[in-house]
């Protein structure tokens, strides 16, 4: 195997374990919150997970520093030049600042759950923008990025709500 389907592959597995942990993250996070408290059961779960999205999150730096390395030694550096690039690292930044804040608790559920879960998504989305002429500029992917942030916050503490009033009867 070539060092481009290695590392193709890592960043792959890194994005599956980032993206499904986020949304299990979400999954977990809603029915765990139904009924106001999180159980050790639950607790679990939740410890789980994170440790999930933090492997893709590692896997998915080490393979995108290793991208760019050999890009510089492959005389690839054109491919350094696309703003889908740097926007799709700036937001990667954004999801392991974001991690470091929530086990910090320097930011709270709202934004803290829309970042990752709206980050995760988004790099998984831009990522097939890579291949070929950039179709967008960094400013046109981080506008939607922000925009997709706040209409994310917003649908998850709906459904949140949504959630929370729908306590089963025991």
């Amino acid at each position: 195997m070539d060092i481009y389907s290695g590392l193709l592959i890592v960043h792959l597995i890194g994005a599956v374990l980032g993206v499904g942990g986020a949304t299990f993250i979400e999954i977990f996070l809603n029915k765990a919150l139904r009924d106001g408290t999180v159980d050790p059961t639950e607790s679990s779960f939740l410890k789980t997970t994170y440790k999930v999205v933090r492997v893709g999150l590692v896997l998915s730096l080490l393979s995108g520093f290793g991208f760019l390395l050999m890009y510089k030694l492959t005389g690839q550096t054109f491919k350094l030049y696309n703003p889908i690039l740097w926007a799709k690292m700036t937001i990667i930044i954004i999801i392991a600042v974001n991690a470091v804040m929530l086990e910090m608790r320097k930011i709270n559920l709202f934004w803290g759950s829309a970042f990752s879960f709206i980050s995760w998504y988004t790099v998984l989305i831009v990522s097939p923008f890579l291949s070929g002429a950039p179709q967008f500029s960094y400013l046109e992917v981080m506008f939607g990025y922000i925009v997709a942030v706040l209409v994310g916050a917003v649908i998850l503490d709906l459904i949140r709500k949504k959630m929370h009033n729908k306590i089963p009867n025991v």
